[in-house]
């Protein structure tokens, strides 16, 4: 997963030039782990592991829900931390359950020709999808507090004469909201290669007056 850390270091380490609170540093907020969730976690896993004694990459998309994302505070701190804490907890059935996440990972979190990047302004932060491997029409998103869920499709590629052209092919993907990005506060820009994601940066005063 070489693609991955990259990306979600970029992702969840915007610089937050509007800020006024001071954040703690970038590597304290990545190495930050959630425990109350990653034992939620567990136990899905160990309930799996009781009814079917083997877990399999699908599984993950309904331990890693809509819920988990709703749940946690820094989800994919809590994602990253999974495999931390495999052999602690299941030991025997460690090697079995870390096949079946790296499979789920690298389908779910690495990146594919769809390349997301970053670009911080003063009061946005906007995540640009640019690629022109996509089908028209095909990308759709799906936001929320956590987590921006992509799915797309590449074309057919072409063949040299006399080979049937090669199948597309179907890309699900999930990564982060960018760090000091309002997850309620955004807007679709369409562009030729792709479309820009504009979230408005989280305004911490407002934030912290209404918590």
């Amino acid at each position: 997963m070489k693609a991955l850390i990259p990306l979600l270091a970029v992702l969840l380490c915007v610089p937050a030039r509007a800020q006024k609170v001071k954040e703690p540093p970038c590597e304290e907020i990545t190495a930050r782990v959630v425990g109350g969730t990653m034992d939620a976690v567990m136990a899905d896993v160990r309930a799996v592991i009781r009814t079917r004694q083997r877990i399999s990459p699908a599984d993950f998309d309904r331990i890693f829900d809509d819920g988990f994302f709703r749940g946690s505070r820094r989800p994919f701190d809590d994602i990253r931390s999974f495999e931390q804490r495999l052999d602690e907890t299941f030991r025997g059935e460690s090697a079995q359950i870390r096949s079946s996440y790296s499979r789920w990972a690298s389908e779910r979190l690495e990146e594919g020709p769809l390349r997301p990047s970053v670009e911080p302004a003063e009061k946005t932060i906007t995540v640009a999808l640019r690629s022109h491997q996509l089908n028209k029409g095909s990308l759709n998103l799906d936001i929320n507090r956590g987590r921006i869920k992509m799915s797309y499709q590449t074309p057919a590629k072409l063949q040299p004469p006399g080979r049937p052209p090669a199948r597309s092919r179907r890309y699900d993907k999930i990564i982060p909201v960018p760090e000091g990005a309002d997850p309620d506060k955004y807007r679709i820009e369409p562009r030729p290669d792709g479309l820009m994601i504009i979230f408005d940066r989280v305004k911490y005063g407002a934030t912290e007056a209404s918590e």
